[in-house]
C-alpha cells in the first residue's frame, strides 16, 4: 500500500526537464522567505514551503511563528515573548478545524468537545460523512478518529495583525473596523501564513509510533505525548494581491490515500518540483532542483517525500472555468464536497461586518458557495452595517469582537 517505496531514495528518478534543472539558491538565502515571485508559481510554492521548515533550535521554522490561539487568547500557556525561551518543550496550540466548524455545525461543535487534545476535530468517517464523501472514506480509521490543525502567521504577518500602524490593531473586530475606516486592510508583501494538519497515531488501525514505526515518507513529532503525522499543509503568501494559495501532501496510502484524485478534488500538477508533473495519486520523483533545494536548506528527508498539490493565484482559468485546489487530508476532514474547493475562493469571503460581526457563510450560500468567481455577500444578518475585507485572511475572523477589558 505505500506509494511505491515513495521514492524517498530518489530511486523513480527520470530525466528531468530543462526547467527543472536550475541551481538551487545560495545557502544564504533559501531559508530566508522569498520576496518576490519566482519563475512561476510553483517554484515559489516551494521555495516558501522550503525556507518556512528549515531547522531553528530542533524545530520547524513556522513552528517558532506566532500560532493564532495567541492572537485569539494571548493568555494562553506559551504565547508571552519569553515563554517559550526557557521550556524544554516549547507549547503547541493544537485545535480543530474552523473550516470544518463553519460547514459542519452543529455536529463540528459536538465532536470538537469529545476530541482531544485541544477541541480537535473527529475526521470525516463513513457516521458522519456527507452522502457525497462517503465514497472517499479512508477504511483504516478508527472509531475515534481525530485530527489536530495550527495555523501560523510567519513574523511579518503578525506584526501587521498586532499593530498595522500606529495606535491600530488587527487583534479584534471592533479595531479591524476602526482601522478600515482610514485604510483597506492589506497584508504586507512579505506576510506568509501556514495551516498544518496533524494525524495522531491512535486515528488509525494499522498504528503506527514516531521512534520504531512512522509512517514511511512522512514527517513525524511527538507533541504532548502523542505520535503525530504531518499530512497537510496549505502555505500561503501575500506575494500576490490577492495571495499565492498552495498545499502539500506525503505520498503515502495509509495516511494519505485520496491524494490527487480527481474524483474528489483536483488531480496534481507541479511542473517546477514533480516528475512527471502530473499525477493522479501515483508516487512521482522529486526534481532534481528541488531535491537541491531541500538538502541545501537541511530540511528533515522525510520532506523529499511531499508533493505539491498545485499552486492557485486566480479564480477561474483562460477559459473562464473555475480553477480547483483541496487537499485531500484537509479539505476532506473539514466536509469539502467534491469538486468545491478553492482556496482563493473560499477566502475571498473573509469579512468582518462594521457592527463587528465575522462573516458567518460564505457569500451567498450557507455551507460551501460554487468555485470559481466570487458572488456578492449578502448584508450582514446581524447588526445591519457592511462588508469590510479581511484581505482573504480567515485568520482575523477568530480575533474577539471587543479588547479584552482591563483587569
Amino acid at each position: 500500500m505505500l506509494a511505491a517505496a515513495v521514492c524517498l531514495e530518489l530511486s523513480c528518478t527520470s530525466r528531468a526537464p530543462e526547467a527543472t534543472t536550475a541551481a538551487a539558491p545560495p545557502a544564504a538565502t533559501v531559508c530566508a522567505l522569498p520576496t518576490v515571485m519566482a519563475g512561476s508559481k510553483e517554484q515559489t510554492a516551494w521555495q516558501l514551503f522550503v525556507a518556512a521548515s528549515c531547522p531553528v533550535n530542533g524545530q520547524l521554522k513556522w513552528e517558532t511563528w506566532t500560532e493564532q490561539t495567541c492572537f485569539e487568547q494571548p493568555d494562553s500557556p506559551g504565547c508571552s515573548p519569553a515563554a517559550n525561551l526557557t521550556a524544554t518543550a516549547p507549547a503547541r496550540h493544537l485545535h480543530g478545524s474552523r473550516l470544518r466548524q463553519k460547514l459542519m455545525r452543529p455536529a463540528a461543535i459536538k465532536d470538537s468537545a469529545a476530541a482531544t487534545p485541544g477541541g480537535c476535530n473527529a475526521m470525516t468517517t463513513t457516521a458522519n460523512a456527507p452522502a457525497a464523501l462517503k465514497p472517499f472514506v479512508p477504511k483504516n480509521l478508527t472509531s475515534g478518529a481525530h485530527f489536530c490543525e495550527e495555523v501560523f502567521a510567519d513574523p511579518s504577518d503578525a506584526s501587521f495583525v498586532k499593530a498595522p500602524a500606529a495606535g491600530a490593531t488587527l487583534t479584534n473586530l471592533k479595531g479591524q473596523v476602526a482601522y478600515s475606516a482610514s485604510a483597506p486592510i492589506t497584508f504586507p508583501t512579505p506576510a506568509v501564513e501556514i495551516k498544518a494538519d496533524w494525524l495522531p497515531a491512535t486515528s488509525l488501525n494499522n498504528t503506527f509510533n514516531c521512534a520504531t514505526n512512522p509512517p514511511v515518507g512522512v514527517y513525524v513529532e511527538n507533541i504532548s505525548g502523542t505520535c503525530y503525522a504531518l499530512v497537510g499543509i496549505h502555505v500561503s503568501s501575500k506575494l500576490l494581491p490577492n495571495w499565492l494559495w498552495a498545499t502539500f501532501e506525503p505520498q503515502n496510502a495509509v495516511t494519505n490515500p485520496n491524494r490527487c484524485n480527481p474524483d474528489l478534488y483536483t488531480s496534481c500538477s507541479d511542473p517546477w518540483g514533480s516528475i512527471p508533473p502530473s499525477s493522479t495519486g501515483q508516487a512521482t520523483a522529486a526534481s532534481p532542483a528541488l531535491t537541491a533545494l531541500m538538502v541545501e536548506a537541511g530540511l528533515p528527508k522525510q520532506f523529499q517525500n511531499y508533493r505539491l498539490v498545485a499552486a492557485q493565484s486566480t479564480y477561474v482559468d483562460a477559459s473562464n472555468n473555475a480553477i480547483q485546489l483541496g487537499n485531500s487530508f484537509v479539505e476532506f476532514n473539514a466536509g469539502v464536497l467534491p469538486h468545491q474547493a478553492s482556496c482563493i475562493t473560499c477566502h475571498s469571503y473573509a469579512m468582518v461586518s462594521t457592527a463587528n460581526q465575522e462573516n458567518p457563510n460564505f457569500g451567498n450560500f450557507p455551507g460551501t458557495p460554487p468555485i470559481g468567481t466570487p458572488g456578492k455577500a449578502p448584508l450582514p444578518a446581524q447588526g445591519g452595517g457592511t462588508w469590510v475585507s479581511q484581505d482573504f485572511s480567515w485568520m482575523l475572523g477568530i480575533m474577539p469582537a471587543s479588547p479584552p477589558s482591563k483587569k
